[in-house]
Order: structure tokens, then sequence, then C-alpha cells
């Protein structure tokens, strides 16, 4: 059920180790490079609050006034030479960052991929599927072992299903994002209220076309947002899910009703390209570096991409970064 927020989870230093080493070895690792989410490119643009979100928390970026915003949109596979789609039409999975320029001077920051459901609920559950999916010597993965792990760990499937069924997206700004972990918002009498968020593409969801299969490079999608936000702004909806008494807060694995009361929260217009990549790409968009108004919940998952991510801008800040030739 949902319920206040209570000691924040901490996990131990072997555990984000045994986290970084996992994603390295499933994933491959470019020096230099994030180890998730390392292909992106940044914008500028502004979030505005509606006055449904301002009456539900006190959060300054929610108060109605338009707030600059960096936002990052990424390719998730740590390779940053990884192609934008499989074989099959099959999409990755890719992430929508922002930052928000605070009034008080601070910023807060939010990232979310764009699927629907997360397989692990706990670091170890996440290092344990990570390693499932660990390639052999020949670069090829080993169902077998992926099979065992989803056998003793059953709720996973949907997080793998939203996975494995991932469109090739036309474009990020076809794409909804979904923030999956639960929040707290908190108003000015401090009544608490759980929720979860997703971004909504104003000009709706929008899977390649066969013929454009055909003719796509591998890597298309920067290139695509690129061009489009010259001619228009990209915009998404910001929608936040609210949860019912009986909902769990603590479990990224466990997804609520669809038929939860939803309330359209801001609107995101990214309008152009950000002057600085580099500046970009040294940004950490922790997803609990959050304002006074939204709470994290004790959810394990949530706290514990915290100190990875934490962990993979030392690593990467400490290797020679090679130069990847844009598109």
């Amino acid at each position: 059920m949902t319920h206040t927020p209570g000691a924040t989870p901490r996990h131990t230093a072997d555990q984000v180790d045994r986290a970084m080493r996992a994603m390295e070895d499933h994933t491959g690792t470019v020096p230099g490079h994030r180890r998730a989410h390392p292909r992106g490119i940044g914008f500028r643009g502004t979030f505005t609050a509606t006055p449904e979100a301002a009456a539900l928390t006190t959060a300054e970026h929610f108060r109605g006034t338009p707030v600059d915003t960096v936002v990052r949109l990424s390719n998730a596979t740590g390779s940053p030479y990884a192609p934008d789609r499989a074989s099959g039409s099959r999409g990755a999975v890719l992430g929508l960052a922002v930052r928000f320029a605070l009034p008080s001077g601070s910023h807060a920051t939010w990232g979310a991929p764009n699927i629907s459901a997360f397989p692990a609920g706990t670091a170890e559950e996440f290092i344990g599927i990570t390693t499932a999916q660990r390639r052999g010597r020949l670069g090829l993965p080993n169902p077998g072992r992926l099979l065992k792990y989803v056998a003793g760990h059953r709720h996973a499937v949907p997080g793998l299903k939203a996975i494995a069924g991932l469109p090739a997206t036309e474009s990020f700004a076809t794409t909804t994002f979904h923030g999956l972990h639960a929040y707290y918002l908190v108003d000015a009498e401090g009544r608490r209220r759980a929720f979860r968020y997703r971004w909504v593409p104003e000009a709706g969801e929008a899977a390649i076309r066969p013929e454009d299969d055909r003719l796509l490079p591998p890597q298309y999608l920067i290139s695509e947002i690129k061009q489009r936000v010259e001619q228009a702004p990209a915009v998404w909806r910001l929608v936040f899910q609210l949860a019912a008494p009986e909902d769990p807060t603590d479990d990224v694995t466990r997804q609520w009703p669809d038929d939860r009361e939803t309330v359209t929260a801001g609107r995101l217009v990214v309008d152009r390209l950000h002057e600085d990549q580099e500046h970009v790409e040294g940004l950490v968009f922790d997803p609990t570096n959050v304002p006074p108004g939204i709470e994290p919940s004790n959810d394990p998952v949530l706290h514990f991409r915290s100190q990875v991510y934490a962990e993979s801008y030392r690593r990467r800040s400490q290797e020679d970064k090679p130069r990847i030739k844009p598109e």
C-alpha cells in the first residue's frame, strides 16, 4: 500500500561496483562515456506546469511560470556506436532526461526511459538480470542463462516483455517516456499523494514504416530530432498517474492499474539545440534530485540508480574520451 517515505535505502560500495561491472560486461564500455545512455544529444527548452499540478505540490517548477530546461535524448545501449533499432524493426531502449532550472537558482533532474515496466525490484535483482544477459566469448547472448534467471524471478517478465516489445520509433518526438518510480507530491497543507509520471508526445506515438526500415541507417534518431527541432519544437505533456491507497510505492516491477486517476501536470517544449554538447554530456540526471514539494519514495531501485549514476560519472570523468563522429 502507499505510505509516507521511510528511511532512504542505501546500498554498499560492493553492490554499486558489481552493478557497474555487470553493465560493462553485458553491454561493453567505451572509455569516457556513460555506462548507460552513452549516445545522446542535448537541447534547450522550457517547462510550464498546469494549475492542476500547482494545487498538488509546492515544488518550485510547478508554480505555473515557465522554467528553463536542458533536455538530453539518448539511446540506452552501453555503446555510443550501437544502432537505434534491432532486426525486425524492434526498437532500442531510449531515454529523456530533464534538468529544470529552479527559480531559487538550483536545479532538479529527472530521467525517464521509453519502457512502461522494469524487470528488477532491488539492487541485487538488477545485478542478477544484467549478469544473466551477459554475452559469451563469441559475442552472442546465452538464452539459457536468462531463462534460468526468469524461472526464479517471474515478476521480471513484464519488464522484459516491455523491453523486447519496443517498436522502432519514428522519432524521439513520437515516443512516450515513463518515469517508472513512485514519488510523493506534497501540497501547501503538507498532504502527500503518491504518483508516477510519464512524458507523452503531443505529436502522437509513431513507429517507423516498413519502407523506412529498409532505408534508414542504423543510427538515425539524433539526426532526425535535430532536423525536426530546426523546423518546429518537439513537445511532450507531463502526465501524473495518482496512486490508490493499495498501490505499492516501493516496488518498480509492480505497475499500477491503468484506471488510476491521471492529471496533466505540464508541458515540455524543446525548441533549440544546446550550444555546448560537452556541457550536457557532463551532467548527471539523478532521478532523486527533486526539490521540496516532491519526495522520492523508498523504492530501492530509484535510490540505487542515484548511486550508480554517481559512480558512472566518477569513472567516465577519469577516462580519456574518444571523438565520436557526429551525424
